[in-house]
């Protein structure tokens, strides 16, 4: 009886350590389980976190000019962009040439900017640079860029080239941006140049009419073949474009007179600059010759007043028409204006493709000299 008693409290003991065995077994494995999802999620975090921090990596690297990130999917807009909608989509559009936008794209073949042509049968035409190389020019009917490779590159999209007098200041045309995209797999980000901002004011030679060809068309306009550019380019700084063809301190031309170009993006817009200029350059007065010298210098300094009071601290540079026009009456009205100086044009001997417009060779002369004469007044520091 014994016996058989024994046996009994022998398998309930046997059973008992069993079920505890299945117990910590089932514990333990509960716990691999929730240690892996919590590895998943740091894992998922991380992944995330480093890739931002490479991106930044990244544009530590960037010698060619100083970049910041912005945000994810949105490019980052320089110069003269307003908000619009056409056709029920919205658009950054802009009637000036030389604005801009900078992007940073990783893990992507191809970039497509889809473009809505918004003057009729004129098409004006882009430029591109990818890390900092020299732009390429493509009609906006021709909006992909092939990236070198799937890598990380940055992206500068200029508004190069549209016809002069397309109907920029009552029609609002120019270039109209609906959105930038990338290949399958890409991301892209938008990335602010941290670099000093020059504003130029000027006319159709701000704006780079004629600077490819002799003629007013848009296969014949770039901004990236204008003063501005090289001077820009030579100097490391951000161009800011504020120029349009026949305008002057009293000529309309292509939009308005400095006065009005001030403050206006066009008619209908009122102008938000998208940046703080560290300098402001001039180049107003060729449109101006036939105009009493009287009425140029009471518009111009009403002009520089509104600039000034705009832009207290900011030093003013006018820079003297390479036609000499109106010389001697903008060196007598920039006695009286602080912190401003005058750059001479005299004897540059600048090649033209009509006797006024500078060619591209012609324009990198006037850019550079420009930027040696800047130099000269504020120090090679000032641009470090």
């Amino acid at each position: 009886m014994k016996r058989i008693l024994c046996l009994i409290l022998s398998i309930l003991l046997i059973l008992s350590i069993t079920a505890c065995g299945e117990k910590d077994a089932t514990t333990s494995s509960s716990s691999e389980t929730s240690s892996i999802d919590a590895s998943s999620e740091v894992s998922e975090d991380m992944t995330s976190s480093t890739f931002a921090h490479s991106n930044e990596e990244f544009l530590e690297t960037v010698t060619y000019m100083d970049y910041a990130l912005t945000g994810k999917n949105e490019p980052y807009f320089v110069g003269r962009w307003f908000e619009k909608e056409i056709d029920g989509k919205k658009h950054m559009v802009t009637v000036t040439d030389g604005s801009a936008l900078y992007f940073l794209v990783n893990g992507a073949d191809s970039v497509d900017l889809s473009f809505t042509v918004i003057t009729g049968t004129d098409i004006p035409f882009f430029s591109y640079s990818i890390d900092g190389a020299e732009p390429i020019r493509q009609a906006v009917t021709k909006p992909t860029i092939t990236l070198p490779t799937r890598g990380r590159h940055t992206i500068r999209i200029i508004a190069d080239g549209v016809t002069e007098h397309v109907g920029k200041w009552y029609d609002e045309k120019g270039f109209a941006l609906r959105e930038v995209t990338v290949s399958e797999g890409g991301e892209i980000f938008g990335i602010r140049p941290k670099n000093k901002v020059v504003f130029y004011y000027g006319d159709s030679i701000t704006e780079g009419i004629c600077s490819l060809s002799h003629g007013y068309a848009s296969p014949n306009n770039s901004a990236t073949n204008a003063y501005p550019w090289f001077c820009s380019t030579k100097l490391g700084v951000v161009p800011y474009y504020i120029g349009y063809g026949g305008s002057g301190i009293l000529k309309e031309g292509s939009f308005r007179p400095l006065n009005i170009a001030i403050d206006s993006f066009s008619y209908n817009t009122p102008a938000i600059e998208t940046a703080d200029p560290d300098i402001i350059v001039v180049n107003h007065g060729t449109n101006d010759s036939d105009v009493s010298d009287e009425a140029f210098k009471e518009n111009l300094t009403t002009a520089l007043g509104k600039l000034r009071k705009a832009h207290p601290d900011v030093p003013i540079v006018y820079m003297i028409p390479i036609a000499q026009t109106k010389a001697k009456v903008i060196t007598e009205v920039m006695k009286g204006v602080k912190n401003s100086y005058v750059v001479k044009t005299e004897g540059w001997d600048i090649s033209t493709h009509d006797g006024l417009h500078p060619d591209s060779a012609g324009a990198k002369k006037a850019g550079e000299k420009l930027a040696d004469e800047l130099v000269n007044i504020f120090g090679k520091e000032f641009f470090d």
